[in-house]
């Protein structure tokens, strides 16, 4: 409007005195002055060209003629309209104008006229996407996750909105390495408060926030790739880890008046169901994470506190449409062979999507997660209360494993009261696991924390190997410690089951030979183990993954790690009903000593690159989720304890998962190669009685 107004009052005195063709020659000339189209400097020049772009296209497509014409027909204003009257009035006659010679540039097409429209066109969409973003930014201001739903309707928004987020973050990944390079002091000759006094501390800082606060508001299944990356300490400086790591169980939630509405609509009945079995439902959230937030609240009945998971609004409807995305992504990166591959494993990540999309499914119904919380609790052996109950979990051997619940903790989980988005809990509270400062202020020491990290490997050798069916989301934000002021010994809590994924027989078995024999430093129950897993290829040199894998035990790159001792009592509980801690201690550091002293038993001292036996293996889907839970929980077990592996950690209970019988049949063969080895007594006598032509009874 100021724009008309402007040019209808320098125009006036031309329209009244001077012919049309004229006018437009002083108008085009004032106009490209106005709106830069002759050269100008400075940066009042630039300003004004990016905010007259749409309206000196609109002029060059219509005609230096047709605006001057209307300026002039503007001036013949009635006398009764009043300032409001006059504007829209002014307004009216140039687009009205303006859009009469469009139509008339049209009727007569030239190359100028189609290369108008192109410029138009484009200036359009980029101030229509221009406006989008502002506004977006400005919703997102007061709740960042206020566009997931745009996202997933208009891709080409995230898109833009992703595009943004690298040309802001590129800077601040830069900046700090150079800084590092050229400064005169080491950083690791720099205190913790020197350093976070650099700017290179500040700029990292600056960049994990950006990151983070991206992820975020670029919709749910980003935060998912935000909570792995959050618990990989090795690929991000820690500043970006820290910012991360909110991403875990700080996502903004709903409260008040809005979390009773997300209630009300989540909860089976609706209101009157709910004020049926709870009371004091707290309307602030315990925390929240990318699909739902958890508040506690009061069963009716018997007074018990529960902790209650409510699901977002919209998250079907975003997952069908990210999901069938990421579905066409998956199918395009499987055409291009192996530039598709992972560390030189070739893998279907077609495969590895469906499996994600069904378990990312199951996630959002609430009623899946039950199942999944009610199973687990029942393999470890724990009921209401953290008390402990018969495990339903056996062993290797068919024996029933002992219940964990001296040692893990869950909550117990209301079935019966839950639905597709209305989870019912146990109100279970702990400290979050990768919060060192408030473990130590409640008394856990690094002993303790060293302990927690080895029931965090025992709890994921029983899962992989015993159960077969384990949470592939263990991330700080899930895992718990609580600690008790009695003395006893703390114990991880685990929480969310949202995903969960089961193992087939052969794949259980596979993955607990592969741990055995990385304990034995043996590369032939390796490769046998790999075998039985299912990775390996039907064409693969078997020779020469065997000849790596010796050569990676002979480096050291694989290499357990004896059992700490530990001196309070609280520690010394049962593995089982059989053998206690510290026999079994004993027990594996022999085993360790002599695996450290095996020789290479291949063929061949050649070196072996990583990338010629990388491409025999190929990855099946559930074994991209057990990386995933092995690559969250070994984050995890790094904040407790530094010096953390999982196979160091969890050696000490494949007597458990076997079950002592067999664990000791085992060892003793081991020993006996003479007797039970591959050139032993009972394999020349198999290879006899098959010369023979006789076979062996078979055990009914």
């Amino acid at each position: 409007s100021r724009f008309i107004q402007g040019a209808t009052s320098s125009y006036a005195s031309a329209s009244s005195s001077s012919s049309i063709p004229s006018q437009s020659n002083r108008c085009t000339d004032k106009l490209e002055r106005l709106f830069g189209s002759k050269k100008r400097s400075g940066t009042s020049s630039f300003r004004t060209s990016i905010v007259a772009l749409p309206f000196l296209l609109l002029r060059r497509l219509s005609l230096g003629s047709s605006v001057a014409w209307a300026a002039s027909k503007a001036t013949s204003i009635p006398t009764s309209f009043n300032k409001e009257e006059i504007l829209s009035y002014k307004i009216w006659c140039f687009l009205k104008v303006t859009v009469q010679n469009i139509i008339r540039s049209l009727r007569n097409p030239t190359a100028e006229t189609f290369k108008g429209i192109a410029y138009t066109v484009v200036s359009i969409y980029l101030l229509r996407s221009f406006v989008d973003g502002m506004a977006a930014r400005n919703r997102q201001k007061l709740d960042a996750t206020s566009e997931w739903g745009r996202y997933a309707d208009n891709p080409a928004a995230r898109g833009q909105a992703l595009t943004l987020l690298m040309i802001q973050i590129t800077p601040y990944a830069i900046i700090p390495a150079l800084l590092d390079k050229f400064s005169k002091t080491k950083r690791e000759d720099l205190s913790k408060e020197e350093y976070e006094s650099t700017r290179a501390h500040k700029a990292r800082k600056r960049a994990g926030e950006l990151f983070a606060d991206g992820l975020l508001k670029l919709g749910p299944l980003y935060v998912k790739i935000g909570q792995i990356l959050s618990c990989r300490e090795n690929l991000f400086p820690d500043e970006w880890l820290v910012a991360m790591e909110r991403l875990q169980d700080r996502v903004p939630a709903k409260s008040g008046k809005e979390a009773w509405e997300l209630l009300y609509d989540a909860a089976p009945g609706g209101k009157t169901g709910f004020h049926k079995i709870f009371s004091d439902f707290d309307d602030v959230p315990l925390a929240a994470a990318s699909l739902g937030q958890v508040h506690r609240a009061t069963i009716r009945s018997n007074g018990k506190r529960v902790a209650i998971k409510l699901q977002r609004s919209r998250l079907r409807d975003i997952y069908d449409k990210d999901l069938a995305l990421m579905k066409k992504i998956a199918a395009t990166v499987d055409k291009f062979g192996k530039a598709g591959q992972v560390g030189g494993i070739e893998q279907s990540w077609t495969g590895i999507f469906n499996d994600a999309e069904t378990i990312l499914y199951r996630e959002i119904d609430y009623r899946d997660e039950a199942d999944n919380a009610i199973r687990f609790a029942n393999d470890f052996g724990i009921g209401l209360g953290g008390v402990e109950i018969e495990s339903t979990a056996k062993g290797v051997d068919g024996e029933t494993l002992p219940s964990a619940a001296e040692w893990l903790r869950t909550p117990y989980t209301y079935g019966d009261l839950s639905s597709e988005k209305f989870l019912v809990m146990e109100y279970v509270p702990s400290i979050k696991a990768s919060n060192i400062e408030a473990l130590e202020k409640a008394g856990v020491t690094l002993e303790d924390r060293e302990y927690l990290a080895e029931c965090l490997a025992h709890s994921y050798l029983r899962q992989f190997c015993a159960h077969k069916f384990f949470s592939t989301d263990p991330h700080a934000g899930n895992l718990g410690i609580e600690v008790f002021e009695d003395g006893r010994a703390p114990r991880v809590v685990f929480y969310d089951f949202g995903q969960a994924c089961s193992l087939a027989e052969e794949q259980a078995g596979g993955i607990l030979d592969v741990i055995e024999s990385i304990v034995d430093s043996d590369a032939k129950k390796s490769v046998s183990a790999f075998s039985r897993m299912g990775v390996l290829k039907d064409d693969a040199d078997l020779e020469k993954v065997q000849a790596k894998c010796q050569q990676n035990y002979d480096e050291g790159k694989l290499k357990v790690k004896k059992r700490k001792t530990r001196k309070g009592s609280k520690y010394m509980r049962k593995v089982n009903k059989f053998a206690d801690v510290e026999s079994e201690k004993a027990q594996l550091d022999a085993r360790i000593e002599s695996a450290g002293q095996a020789k290479n038993t291949t063929e061949t001292s050649e070196q072996v690159r990583d990338a010629e036996v990388m491409e025999y293996f190929t990855l099946q889907s559930e074994y991209a989720f057990v990386a995933r839970a092995l690559s969250q929980m070994d984050g995890v077990g790094k904040v407790l304890d530094p010096e953390f592996d999982f196979i160091s950690a969890a050696a000490p209970y494949l007597v458990e998962v076997k079950g002592t019988g067999k664990y000791l049949t085992d060892e003793i063969k081991k020993k006996l190669t003479w007797v039970y080895g591959e050139e032993g007594i009972l394999a020349k006598e198999l290879k006899l009685f098959k010369s023979l032509g006789l076979k062996l009874p078979v055990k009914q």
